[in-house]
């Protein structure tokens, strides 16, 4: 079987290193590898394929990949890839869910600190080499606890899970949207169908976005949701930037209509230097760094080989998508 690896991105931090290629045609010998590094090479390479590792095909890609079965994403999102004719298509499609959810959870919980403790602030005020106590500490402190607050949780999938176990165990109260909406589980306050986020919303001190894009979830932060929002809750985005109507949260950190964002993911990456997000006093702006791990390429390769297995012996896959929901 012929398989494709082109673990590949404009950042260097996600091309998968080839000593991993090497390992996989080390541990798979009765397979033909190919590797691609570059969108030129998946394109060439891609027609053959009966499998392939990568993190994104374009249609006109699709169209020649008429020998493609089973596409293994190295990422949690695809939203990026299933336009009509991946959807209608019979190429199974899986995803790297749940590898990174433990990383992301701490990264969330770090910036709701950080926002909370006004260490952002901190940090400004030390590059500034001005000594804040006063600024910090004073009368009009905006410094506070997060015990006893609501995390308000948008998308309660692995990562989401992963947020609310954190959350409950610095004291804070959890409630989530779910699609599919099951009873509560341990630390977590109730669970609501995503026709009740504007319920959420009013509730909650932080609100954390981890829905993956979807028709339904575009612009999911709007005028009309952030209103919804206390004016003292702080708004964290690791699912990605399109779920955010950017001049709509600009505007409304501009204002103070919220309190404060931690951003990780943007509707264009690298976030542009004429961004305003840079500059907003009451933000924290990330490089798409939420999901870094010391290692990632162990557990994902492993998750890649044992999906192979499953798939030369007819099991089902692992993080199987269903391209109709989107995830």
């Amino acid at each position: 079987m012929k398989i494709l690896v082109g673990v590949t991105s404009y950042a260097a931090a996600w091309v998968m290193p080839r000593v991993w290629v090497e390992r996989l045609r080390r541990d798979f010998p009765h397979h033909d590898f190919v590797d691609a590094w570059d969108d030129a090479g998946i394109r060439r390479l891609v027609p053959e394929a009966e499998v392939a590792f990568i993190p994104y095909l374009s249609r006109d890609m699709l169209a020649s990949a008429t020998r493609l079965r089973w596409i293994q994403v190295p990422a949690v999102g695809v939203g990026h890839m299933l336009s009509p004719e991946m959807i209608a298509s019979p190429i199974v499609l899986t995803t790297a869910r749940g590898l990174r959810a433990r990383a992301i959870a701490e990264h969330v919980i770090g910036v709701a600190l950080a926002l909370a403790r006004q260490l952002h602030v901190a940090v400004r005020r030390q590059i500034e080499r001005r000594w804040a106590q006063d600024e910090l500490e004073g009368a009009t402190t905006a410094i506070r606890s997060l015990a006893g607050a609501t995390m308000g949780i948008v998308g309660f999938g692995s990562i989401g899970q992963e947020v609310a176990r954190m959350a409950a165990a610095i004291d804070m109260r959890v409630i989530a949207t779910k699609r599919r909406v099951d009873p509560a589980p341990a630390g977590v306050a109730r669970v609501l169908p995503p026709d009740r986020l504007d319920e959420l919303l009013a509730e909650s001190d932080v609100v954390v976005l981890c829905v993956p894009v979807t028709p339904d979830t575009r612009a999911l932060i709007n005028r009309d949701t952030l209103a919804r929002m206390k004016r003292s809750a702080f708004l964290v985005n690791i699912g990605r930037g399109r779920l955010v109507d950017d001049e709509a949260l600009v505007e409304a950190l501009q204002r103070r209509t919220i309190a404060g964002a931690a951003l990780d993911v943007f509707t264009r990456e690298p976030l542009d230097a004429s961004s305003p997000y840079w500059d907003l006093p009451n933000v924290i702006v990330t490089p798409h760094t939420s999901g870094a791990m010391e290692d990632y390429w162990t557990p994902l390769v492993g998750l890649f080989a044992e999906n192979l297995r499953r798939f030369e012996s007819g099991q089902p896959l692992l993080n199987l998508v269903d391209k109709t929901a989107g995830y």
